[in-house]
């Protein structure tokens, strides 16, 4: 398929997140948005009209039991993630699905079984693995300058920026009964994923690590909010190969920042924010900065498919026309759900726990859709 065929779609989903989307999708000339589905029919009204999209839905359903639709974007929030996918997938769909990749674990685990069943696409929406400073990273580590790898660092930092409470968002995204968690489910997926993908997404053995709610906030915003995630993470992550992982994940800290996200190797060292590579010559040690604009442009001009990897919506639409191969987002995403919840349950219990510890303490938070 070339680039010029065009993929049509239908979004589930057209709240704040949603809207994001359709806009991605309606200015990408592959793409053709079919029909879109919200329990809210005046704002699907609205988004429809300011887009043309010439069909809209309350019910899920209707718009999976429509046979022009190839590919389904699930943009929900997360606990409606897995039966919304599940259903997509198992109605003959390829699924891309906001992140995390759902609510529990074990949820995460019943979508990809069934994309594996069905043989259908599943993908996650990481956005972080479209970066330059990702790629850059990518770059080195297979071309051999990182050489072994044995430890990667995961961070993401906000000062105050908790949803709702902090001014901005719905207070959804801290509520359990929709979002699950905090920190680790809204910022800390996409940090773990990259970093998983980075370094080949390895078998994780054993997690540890503890969550906080310890600041101060708006008292009328948190009793109207129902707040009750964590805004701090931390973890510990052993994987089968020897590598190992730190997590620190932070919606709000009194700190001006916590680092870097990092990946370390026995020939250098990378940082991504700023982007750095570090190593040795002899008795030199040298840090290398990098010129990401000329690197992005000859990733489009040279090796002349760049534009496929410019966002996760624009590889999902490439991977679907088969132009490039997908990048495993799911596989990451289902690892990075194996720990964010390895995290919870580590604290729940006091201890360092096991994959298998996870897996036989999951308990679905799937909603019906």
């Amino acid at each position: 398929m070339s680039n010029a065929e065009r993929i049509r779609v239908g979004v589930i989903g057209v709240g704040q997140i949603g809207k994001r989307h359709v806009e991605t999708y309606a200015a990408m000339p592959n793409v053709e948005i079919v029909a879109i589905a919200d329990v809210n029919d005046a704002e699907a009204e609205r988004v429809a009209a300011r887009h043309g999209i010439p069909n809209r839905y309350a019910k899920v359903q209707d718009l999976l039991a429509r046979d022009d639709i190839q590919a389904v974007d699930v943009c929900l929030h997360n606990n409606y993630h897995m039966p919304a996918t599940v259903a997509a997938l198992e109605a003959g769909k390829d699924v891309f699905c906001e992140k995390p990749m759902a609510g529990a674990y074990v949820d995460a685990v019943k979508m990809w079984e069934a994309a594996q069943a069905t043989g259908r696409k599943l993908a996650i929406q990481f956005v972080t693995m479209f970066s330059n400073e990702t790629k850059a990273a990518r770059y080195l580590i297979e071309a051999g300058h990182v050489g072994k790898l044995y430890h990667v660092r995961s961070v993401g930092h906000r000062r105050r920026g908790r949803p709702f409470v902090d001014g901005y968002g719905s207070p959804t995204f801290v509520q359990k009964e929709h979002s699950a968690g905090g920190a680790l489910y809204d910022m800390g997926v996409y940090h773990i994923a990259t970093a998983l993908w980075l370094i080949g997404n390895p078998p994780v053995t054993r997690i540890t690590g503890r969550t906080y709610q310890e600041i101060d906030m708006d008292a009328r915003r948190r009793e109207i909010s129902g707040y009750n995630v964590e805004e701090l993470g931390v973890g510990f992550i052993h994987f089968a190969t020897g590598l190992t992982l730190d997590i620190v994940e932070s919606w709000a800290v009194h700190m001006d920042n916590l680092g870097s996200s990092v990946i370390l190797g026995s020939q250098g060292g990378v940082k991504l924010d700023p982007f750095g590579y570090f190593f040795n010559l002899g008795h030199l040690d040298l840090n290398a900065s990098a010129n990401m604009e000329a690197f992005n442009w000859r990733l489009h001009n040279v090796a002349e498919d760049g534009d496929a990897y410019d966002g996760p919506q624009q590889h999902w639409i490439a991977a679907l026309q088969g132009r490039v191969p997908l990048i495993p987002s799911a596989a990451c995403a289902l690892n990075t759900m194996l720990i964010s919840e390895g995290i919870y349950l580590s604290e729940r219990l006091g201890r360092e726990v096991t994959a298998e510890d996870v897996l036989a303490h999951s308990i679905s938070t799937a909603r019906p859709v």
